[in-house]
């Protein structure tokens, strides 16, 4: 009999139970190289079909059916029932008698576990029928949908209402498990070392190889040789890596023989990959130690996107740490739960975060902070960052007063300010003081956020974290699915980041104290994930101080970066003093601002050639003889250059213009997009890109779009302006 197709919000979830009715999950790949069987894991990033099949046990009646729910993982941004020729397209069919009305939850299905719902509208559901679901059907030219690109675990669950009660309680066979696993090509070498050592002192050094969605590849096994060494001790010649690995070996014991700045260069054998480690400052008795970690990172506790839900291997706050410290080789590190239930209903949630806590603190190696994300309705969204342990954690859905009520005044508690689900909005909900501030993250680069705190008067250290949520703490950054910022733009969320971007902290030690002292003294800066030596000075101040002048401001630039530098940005408040392009890895810029207004903000921003990212917290300048006024010729802050789009090809991006087109022909609506005009090609951290710029309709806004077009299914990045550093808070 017919099926009817409805797309409508799905609120309803699956109960305890132990129904016999059998299904099975199917996954069948675009190459054929995973056919029509039961899957045990699957590659990340694959592309093909999904097909869930069900069959009764005992008849099903009027207004009875199924629920299908997904944890873990993401089927697509939006499963759809209506462009046959996009992706994630969901079909149903089915052998029955009975008259069924097929449901594709269309309530922001990337929050919501419920996909679809069959229900039973005429007729009986009996023993020996089948209803076959499809996500990503491509028998009607779509391209398919594409495996969720960071290894986890996967649930797919099924529950049965049989008599339109709207319970619906759960199969015996439900749910069914998943392991997504890193795809087994090796496309990214990384070396880390500490930033600031002693000569001769002993440290581990971090040898990893990522996949091309930035997963560490489980799987490599292969060899990478060290050259340019002569001032390594303890280093061998080569490392072997073997399945047991896992991608990750950590050499101990090595040190840095000679004073100055030291880089270690390595290539995988046989492949085309190369690196060099990140810069390392030997120096006697360093003053300050340069710390990296981040304070924003999700484990375990998530009630809203079905993401983080159960303490699987990829998410329980012990396995977090062991991840912040084997593959962000970090110093100080905050999991905390995203979106955890009221404490009472769920204690131990908090309990293992705790558990975590005090099982990975090892002062002068490692500290571990306590964190969870509050999301004030209004407000904006803050993760609650604790000192030292915390006997319980805060709801996560209050009000701004209701939150600062509890931390507020408490010196022991610091409230991060970001750009997630809702960022703050200072013009109409004012706070006290913001103390940290993070300027980006896995969904992207927010300059904007800093320079809506300074037009409040706010004075905040900048950090970079990640938000991550599914990928590991402290990978590179990714083309990663669903990340990106413009799900009100795009009919499907593009993509971002999704992991990479880190907190810098100069302090005198790896302690908790330290650490903590170095935050009120705002001694940070933030980088995309790029593990960059950055100092920033104005009179020898360092970044962060707060100072007075007499009538001129000295400004000292000094970078040693992990590619070369392609620009380098001095801003005062909202406007532009100085830019450079050096093109080169090691740089020393002065800078001096003879006419400063009576009261300016100062800070760096910078780029490298492979896209990475850094800023410098402000240093905040008075000067009694300073102007009031600033010069109206500076360029704004967030100023692009002007770029003749008539006049650019012939380039290499023009052989994926017809892709790219073809693309938001298929899925997006191309006539917000005007002057498509390609620029050139992209080789970043990311992955290879071409790269298009463009303006968005009917705002006329200039955008900039990447092509990732490497990918089994390609991927999109948008960002506003022709740059890539924020410079719009959004529509």
């Amino acid at each position: 009999m017919a099926i009817v197709l409805t797309r409508t919000p799905l609120s309803c979830s699956i109960t305890e139970g132990s129904e016999r009715d059998n299904f099975h999950v199917r996954f069948t790949s675009v190459d054929c190289a995973i056919r029509d069987v039961d899957p045990q894991t699957l590659p990340a990033g694959k592309v093909g079909t999904w097909k869930i099949e069900l069959y009764p046990q005992s008849e099903i009646g009027l207004g009875g059916g199924y629920l299908l729910e997904r944890w873990g993982f993401l089927f697509g941004y939006l499963t759809q029932d209506y462009n046959p020729a996009g992706r994630d397209f969901v079909t149903i069919e089915t052998e029955s008698t009975a008259a069924l009305e097929f449901i594709v939850n269309t309530d922001n299905p990337s929050h919501r576990p419920p996909v679809a719902r069959v229900v039973v509208t005429d007729g009986v559901l009996s023993p020996g029928d089948r209803i076959s679901i499809h996500i990503g059907d491509r028998r009607q030219g779509g391209v398919g949908s594409e495996v969720y690109d960071a290894t986890t675990e996967a649930r797919i669950a099924v529950g049965v209402d049989r008599d339109g009660s709207g319970v619906f309680k759960a199969l015996t066979d439900s749910p069914r498990r998943i392991r997504i696993v890193s795809e087994p090509v090796p496309d990214l070498l990384r070396i880390l070392a500490p930033s600031v050592v002693e000569p001769h002192e002993r440290f581990d050094l971090h040898v990893q190889i990522f996949d091309p969605h930035r997963n560490i590849c489980e799987q490599f096994e292969g060899r990478v040789r060290f050259k340019d060494r002569p001032n390594f001790d303890g280093l061998p010649d080569e490392v072997d890596f073997s399945s047991e690995d896992a991608g990750i070996r950590v050499l101990e014991n090595v040190s840095i023989t000679t004073p100055g700045i030291h880089r270690l260069a390595g290539f995988v054998e046989n492949i085309d990959l190369a690196a060099h480690s990140n810069p390392i400052e030997a120096v006697e008795d360093p003053a300050s130690r340069l710390l990296w970690g981040e304070f924003h990172c999700h484990s375990w506790g998530d009630t809203t996107l079905g993401l983080m839900d159960e303490p699987s291997f990829k998410v329980h706050p012990m396995a977090r740490h062991e991840q912040a410290r084997r593959v962000g080789r970090y110093d100080f590190c905050a999991p905390g739960p995203m979106s955890p239930p009221v404490y009472e209903d769920a204690p131990e949630q908090w309990a293992a975060s705790r558990d975590a806590f005090r099982t990975f603190d090892e002062p002068g190696r490692y500290v571990p902070f306590l964190a969870s994300e509050v999301h004030a309705r209004p407000g904006g969204d803050r993760n609650v960052v604790f000192f030292d342990d915390e006997p319980r954690n805060h709801d996560q859905r209050v009000t701004l007063t209701e939150l600062l009520a509890s931390y507020g005044d408490r010196d022991d508690v610091i409230l991060e300010s970001h750009v997630g689900g809702g960022p703050p909005s200072w013009s109409r909900d004012p706070t006290p003081r913001e103390r940290l501030v993070e300027i980006a993250s896995g969904h992207g680069a927010f300059e904007w956020i800093l320079q809506d705190a300074l037009e409040h008067g706010y004075q905040p250290a900048i950090i970079g974290s990640t938000d991550a949520h599914l990928p590991a703490i402290g990978s590179p950054m990714a083309a990663h699915t669903f990340r990106g910022r413009f799900q009100k733009v795009l009919n499907i969320r593009d993509t971002g980041p999704g992991s990479g971007p880190v907190a810098a902290i100069w302090s005198t030690e790896c302690t908790r104290q330290a650490i903590w002292d170095a935050i009120d003294r705002r001694s940070t800066f933030a980088t995309t994930g790029a593990r960059i030596l950055l100092h920033v000075s104005i009179d020898e101040a360092p970044a962060g101080a707060a100072i007075s002048v007499n009538d001129t401001v000295d400004v000292q630039i000094v970078v040693h970066g992990c590619a070369l530098i392609e620009r380098v940005d001095l801003l005062r408040n909202d406007r532009c003093l100085a830019s450079w392009q050096p093109v080169e890895i090691d740089i020393h810029l002065e800078h001096r601002d003879a006419a400063p207004l009576r009261e300016g903000a100062y800070y760096v921003r910078l780029r490298q050639v492979d896209g990475e990212y850094a800023w410098s917290t402000p240093i905040w300048v008075t000067c009694d003889e300073g102007r009031e006024v600033d010069d109206p010729a500076l360029p704004a802050w967030n100023a692009h250059e002007e770029i003749d789009l008539s006049n650019v090809r012939p380039n290499a991006a023009e052989a994926h213009e017809d892709a790219l087109r073809t693309y938001l022909e298929t899925e997006e609506d191309p006539d917000r997009f005007r002057d498509i005009t390609p620029i050139g090609m992209l080789d970043e951290i990311t992955g290879k890109s071409a790269l298009f710029l463009a303006w968005l309709s009917p705002e006329d806004i200039a955008v900039s779009i990447r092509w990732y077009y490497e990918f089994e299914m390609p991927r999109l990045h948008l960002d506003w302006g022709w740059r890539d550093y924020g410079m719009h808070r959004g529509i």
